[in-house]
């Protein structure tokens, strides 16, 4: 990756205000906040777009997303939480790594997420219907973790004291 200020964070070249981080993810209070306690959470490799992200990775960060809320509910005294995804320009997005926004909610905080809805006649619901519908085939086939063997390594100081119980207890 060129430039990403993200994965400078995630490098610890750049710093940010840390809230949670794992292995996988890592979350950070947003620096241009649309609310008190605004949360942001990437996954630590780079990854521009949802399509992207492999599915055990998005299971895990949304998994993660659910106890950030949690926390905006408790810490801060939120009413509601907005879970956000802005994936790809079109959508809002950016910066080229995708993240989730967690934004905790409160009444009247004048933050406007809705949309005019759009009236649709049965043609249009029909026409769209089978364009989505004709690539939901896969849906269902989730993408694993590749789990590493586990490695044990013995004590060898144990091994040979067990040996010579063992030895012992053959000794009428």
């Amino acid at each position: 990756m060129a430039h990403c200020e993200y994965c400078e964070i995630i490098n610890g070249q750049r710093k940010a205000v840390k809230i949670y981080e794992d292995d996988k993810v890592l979350a950070l209070l947003a620096d241009k906040p649309a609310a008190l306690g605004h949360m942001i959470m990437l996954p630590k490799n780079h990854y521009p777009i949802i399509e992207q992200v492999p599915d055990y990775i998005v299971s895990h960060i949304f998994a993660v997303a659910n106890k950030l809320s949690i926390s905006a509910f408790e810490g801060m005294n939120a009413l509601g939480t907005n879970i956000l995804v802005n994936n790809g320009v079109a959508a809002g997005q950016t910066s080229s790594h995708f993240m989730v926004h967690i934004i905790p909610r409160k009444e009247g905080d004048n933050i406007n997420l809705s949309w005019p809805a759009k009236q649709l006649g049965e043609e249009q619901l029909s026409t769209i219907m089978m364009q989505i519908k004709e690539h939901t085939e896969g849906i269902g086939e989730f993408e694993k973790e590749k789990q590493e063997p586990i490695k044990i390594e013995r004590d060898k100081t144990i091994a040979i004291e067990d040996f010579k119980v063992k030895c012992l207890d053959r000794i009428p």
